[in-house]
């Protein structure tokens, strides 16, 4: 890992956002993840080297950047925006991180199954909020929110027992039944949660 000890890229998310273009750190307070929440959710979701975590609109990578610096696990970011993916990945490269990395692709086509833990920051709520969206590189509508929505709920009922969910900004009555509560922080906007049956 090639951190520059003089200021670490970890100590706080205004130094982290420097390794990015500006335009990507101007989203990077309502968009992206916030350190301390991204450390605490990778804890639970990583907490062996076997963990394989996935972030679904994974965005440029910040969530699974900062959740492989503070766990031992492996997390794979999904984005469906080609620059952010090719913008995340190169910051991955300048930090010598290994064991972490961004596709480009649409998260309907990959088979989370393959993880033990997922990472899930509402990345669908673009599709309602239009002004609120991080650009026009992609189709966006209420019926792809449906669709996502539907999908992400049918794929969490598939998974393992014991997989490992963390959301933030997520209303609990998105997630299935079979998933138990197991810790909720920061007025309820991180929730962490383990599939029981």
């Amino acid at each position: 890992m090639l951190i520059n000890q003089v200021e670490n890229p970890f100590f706080s998310d205004a130094v982290f956002d420097k390794l990015y273009p500006i335009y990507i750190r101007r989203l990077s307070e309502r968009h992206w993840t916030p350190l301390h929440i991204a450390f605490m959710a990778a804890r639970f979701l990583a907490p062996g080297e076997s963990s394989r975590v996935i972030d679904i609109g994974a965005g440029v990578g910040k969530f699974c950047i900062a959740g492989k610096y503070h766990s031992p696990g492996k997390f794979t970011g999904i984005e469906q925006r080609k620059n952010f993916v090719r913008i995340g990945n190169k910051v991955i490269g300048q930090l010598g991180l290994s064991g972490v990395e961004l596709v480009c692709g649409n998260f309907t086509d990959l088979d989370i199954t393959a993880y033990t833990g997922i990472y899930f920051f509402n990345s669908f709520h673009e599709n309602i909020a239009i002004d609120d969206s991080l650009d026009d590189k992609i189709e966006r509508s209420s019926e792809l929110y449906q669709l996502y929505t539907t999908h992400l709920y049918n794929q969490l009922e598939k998974m393992p027992v014991s997989t490992r969910l963390a959301t933030y900004w997520l209303s609990a009555n998105e997630i299935p039944g079979c998933y138990k509560l197991r810790e909720s922080h920061f007025d309820d906007l991180l929730k962490l949660w383990e599939k029981e049956f």
